[in-house]
């Protein structure tokens, strides 16, 4: 199971969506691309099934990062 993990705001909103195929879960990673419904910031983790994580933070001056 792929689960694509969305933080706004240092934890104050958090959501979590499953995916059953990499292909879905990689394309909704890359549809994120900026801050989102965060005030100041978002954080979005994508987990692969063998605890694998990738991470893309967003704030709103425009700050990028990805790991």
């Amino acid at each position: 199971m792929y689960k694509l993990t969305t933080i706004y705001d240092g934890g104050i909103s958090k959501e979590t969506y499953g995916y059953s195929d990499a292909l879905e879960a990689f394309d909704a990673f890359a549809r994120c691309v900026d801050v989102g419904f965060g005030m100041e910031t978002a954080t979005y983790n994508l987990t692969l099934p063998n605890g694998k994580m990738y991470t893309k933070n967003f704030d709103r001056k425009g700050l990028v990062s990805q790991k």
